[in-house]
């Protein structure tokens, strides 16, 4: 498609406009006259109307990114928003355009890989119009605009295959060409030309909770990007999960750390069967984080395995889970940035007895479901004990391998007992261990017996 001779021509055309001193967007100003641009007013309104812009954005706060001469950021503070216009370059005929308006949209010149929600702020719409294509790394723009929107980003890009009749157009891969100099349209900031298919897992996998696919029309597609899943239906046909912890696949921890490709393992709890990717609901602070994987573990037990969502303030963070039939779980806290920010494991609460007395029914290898350790630095050792308490914090709980201590790098509530992972002291003999867990300064709960195993 990016050869195509049609298209080469358009491109040609509209670069000889404004190489003339045509504005790229037609602006229509107050006593109904039009400054002409490469693209009619008809054009731009019947796009923000295919995606369904809201008409009142009162309140609200717009992105506009590559925002050209910036119609689109006008409409949206007509319509009520307070609107942020951003580009790579500064378009002289915009803030002519919002001088004869007296726009009060703010103007800032910056490149997709400046924009985060240290320098910007966070945004409830933003408008992602014909950057993504002009990206050396879209799936990384992509996330950056996930990062600063709250409810949904408007995405419209370039796709190689829209010259394809829609059943076929459905059945095309999920790639992207990538154009190494001035393969598409004859520009050299054209990089990539995904798919239709491709464009729509780029959405979903820079962050977002859903991706709803309006138009494919004059080379283009335009997506619809939800940071939320839609709410659950009332009533639920199912019962909430019960979710048993959400933790770091690299380090088996609940410490994430930004800009790091690490995955967020999720256990839960549900009677429900066959549950798809599609059916789970994973979300941290209300955003949704599309499943990746999902497997189920026997004994109403499954795992989803999920990004988390970007834009996270370091600090804490609470997880939740749902199926497309229920509501949602109880919250798993979760910490977003690095030690010694923060410390997960605070200091002992006064509020649990430290004379009660655990009841440990089973200590095993966290990586194998046995008894058995063979000295490998991914293993861990997974304790499951009862205690009478609502709330537990990992620094009240001691975790003894015959009299020597190990730190309890893990803590979760399951249903009807707690779990905490710890990891074996280094350079153990081979032999057997008696394992024991207590409160600080409590008694120690009967043994139960690991291996450590010949290398």
């Amino acid at each position: 498609m990016a050869g195509h001779p049609a298209f080469q021509a358009l491109i040609r055309a509209q670069v000889e406009r404004i190489e003339r001193g045509a504005w790229y967007h037609s602006i229509q100003l107050p006593d109904g006259t039009v400054i002409p641009g490469v693209i009619g007013i008809d054009a731009l309104r019947a796009r923000m109307d295919s995606f369904g812009v809201p008409e009142d954005l009162s309140g609200k706060r717009v992105l506009d990114v590559g925002a050209a001469t910036g119609w689109c950021s006008f409409e949206a503070e007509r319509r009520g928003a307070e609107v942020m216009a951003v580009d790579c370059v500064d378009f002289e005929d915009f803030r002519t355009a919002r001088q004869l308006l007296q726009s009060k949209v703010e103007y800032r010149l910056l490149d997709v890989d400046e924009l985060t929600p240290d320098t910007l702020g966070f945004f409830d719409y933003v408008f992602f119009f014909g950057v993504l294509y002009h990206l050396r790394h879209p799936l990384l723009g992509l996330e950056r605009i996930c990062a600063l929107t709250k409810d949904t980003a408007y995405v419209e890009s370039f796709v190689c295959d829209s010259h394809l009749p829609e059943p076929e157009r459905a059945a095309n891969g999920s790639y992207m060409e990538f154009y190494e100099a001035d393969q598409l349209g004859g520009q050299i900031d054209n990089w990539v030309g995904p798919t239709t298919n491709c464009l729509m897992a780029l959405c979903r996998s820079s962050g977002f909770a859903t991706a709803e696919l309006k138009h494919v029309l004059d080379r283009r597609a335009g997506v619809v990007c939800r940071r939320r899943w839609e709410p659950p239906r009332d009533p639920p046909a199912s019962p909430e999960p019960w979710l048993n912890s959400a933790v770091n696949n690299r380090t088996n921890d609940i410490v994430f750390h930004p800009g790091r490709d690490e995955y967020n393992c999720v256990y839960f709890n549900t009677p429900e069967r066959s549950l798809s990717p599609n059916a789970v609901r994973v979300e941290v602070d209300g955003y949704g984080a599309p499943a990746l994987h999902v497997s189920e573990l026997g004994r109403d037990g499954w795992q989803a395995n999920v990004r988390v969502p970007p834009g996270l303030a370091p600090g804490p963070h609470y997880v939740r889970v749902g199926t497309a039939h229920s509501g949602l779980s109880n919250a798993f806290q979760i910490f977003s940035g690095d030690p010694p920010a923060f410390e997960p494991a605070a200091s002992p609460s006064s509020m649990v007895p430290s004379n009660l007395l655990p009841e440990l029914f089973e200590a095993k290898n966290g990586m194998t479901d046995t008894a058995d350790f063979h000295g490998r630095r991914t293993e861990y050792l997974s304790c499951f004990f009862r205690l009478p308490v609502r709330e537990l914090g990992r620094a009240e709980v001691v975790i003894l391998l015959d009299e020597r201590e190990c730190a309890v790098e893990f803590l979760t509530k399951l249903r009807t007992a707690w779990q905490t992972n710890s990891r074996l002291p280094a350079g153990l003999a081979p032999g057997t261990y008696e394992v024991r867990v207590k409160l600080v300064n409590g008694p120690s709960s009967e043994p139960m017996t690991i291996r450590v195993l010949p290398e």
